[in-house]
Order: structure tokens, then C-alpha cells, then sequence
């Protein structure tokens, strides 16, 4: 009778390396994930820290406190917009265009913006007001409004000349102010009816001011 036997499984020398492998490379990419999602979240806080950083000056304070500012200016602009618009005839002439808005965007941009608010302050709003509505409650507290905000940004541009650099002189408004005068009395409707886009030229002009 014979001797019956089993033979020996044979082990695998590679199964135990490979296991290690296995196990290595898990950790690896696991560690890869966790230093990956750290660098994430990093740079996220830095930006959300850099976005919301708080303005410590006052200067600064007044441009995050601008846009209930704008809102009112355009409020007041609504309630007026119909009646300078109808009362414009020169629908193909524009006084306000992009070259107002580059010039703003350039390092002259707070002389040319003083200037704009002191061409809108003493050559169109004080005529506005008297030009055939006198008896118009409405439009004149909606022309006060809008000229009382304007003022006070001008006033501010003054006081935070160094915030705004203000000491660059590059830009002259004498072009607009030729054409503005050339159509005498209608150029007051025409420029009343382009404040939404001076309006839009602002918001624009302080958010970059913000954002630098």
C-alpha cells in the first residue's frame, strides 16, 4: 500500500511584497490628499482674508460705505429720469463716453473725478433745478439729494487726497465743457439725463480704488 501525501502548497514569495506595496502606496496617496486639501484651504484663507480685510481708514471706510450711497443717488435719478430724458432732443449727441471712463482708470482719475463732480456741482445741477419745474416738489428734492451726495464726494476726494492720490494732474474736461456750452440750455437736460452713467463712472472709479 502506498504512501498517500499531500503535496505543500506552495507560498507565494511576491504575495507579502506586494502587500507592502499596497499598503505603501495607500499611505502615500493618503498622504498626498491630506497635503493637498491643506495647501487648499490654505490659499483660501489667504484670499478670503485679503478680500475682507477691514479698512482701518477712514478714507477707505467711505468707499465700503458708498454703494447705500449709490443706491441713493440712483433712487433720486429714477424719480427724475423720464423728465430730463423727454425734455433731451439730442439723442444722437453724447456728452459722457469711454474715454471720460479711461481717463478715470488712469493715475489722473481723481483730478478728472473732481473735476467731473465740480462740472456736474456748479455748471448743470443749480441751472436743473430752475429749468421748468419749480413747481415740482419731487424733482427738486431728487436733484438736492443727488447734489448733496455728489458733494460730499467731493469734498471727501479733497480731504483723502493721498488715499486717492490726487496730486496727479493729466486729464482736462474743457472739450466737454465747449460741447456742454454749445447747446446752452439743453445741455443741462442732456447732462441730467446722463447721470445714471456718471453714476456707473463712480462706482466703478471706487471699487478699483478699493480693490488697490
Amino acid at each position: 500500500m502506498g504512501c498517500l501525501y499531500e503535496p505543500a502548497l506552495q507560498s507565494d514569495p511576491f504575495a507579502e511584497l506586494r502587500k507592502l506595496l499596497s499598503k505603501g502606496l495607500k499611505m502615500v496617496c493618503y498622504r498626498i490628499c491630506l497635503w493637498s486639501v491643506s495647501v487648499v484651504l490654505l490659499l483660501l484663507s489667504d484670499f478670503v482674508h485679503c478680500r475682507k480685510k477691514p479698512c482701518q481708514d477712514e478714507c477707505c471706510q467711505y468707499i465700503e460705505r458708498f454703494p447705500a450711497k449709490l443706491r441713493e443717488l440712483r433712487g433720486a435719478f429714477k424719480n427724475i429720469r423720464d423728465y430730463y430724458e423727454a425734455k433731451d432732443d439730442l439723442i444722437e449727441t453724447a456728452l459722457l463716453d469711454e474715454n471720460l471712463l479711461d481717463g478715470l482708470q488712469s493715475p489722473f482719475g481723481c483730478h478728472l473725478m473732481n473735476q467731473m463732480l465740480h462740472f456736474y456741482l456748479k455748471d448743470v445741477i443749480p441751472p436743473a433745478v430752475n429749468l421748468g419745474h419749480n413747481d415740482s416738489v419731487d424733482i427738486n428734492h431728487a436733484v438736492d439729494m443727488i447734489g448733496g451726495i455728489l458733494h460730499d464726494l467731493k469734498h471727501t476726494l479733497k480731504r483723502c487726497r493721498r488715499f486717492f492720490s490726487c496730486n496727479k494732474k493729466g486729464f482736462s474736461l474743457q472739450d466737454l465743457k465747449n460741447q456742454f456750452g454749445n447747446m446752452q440750455e439743453k445741455g443741462v437736460y442732456k447732462a441730467m439725463g446722463e447721470l445714471g452713467l456718471f453714476f456707473n463712472y463712480i462706482e466703478e472709479y471706487l471699487t478699483a480704488k478699493r480693490h488697490h
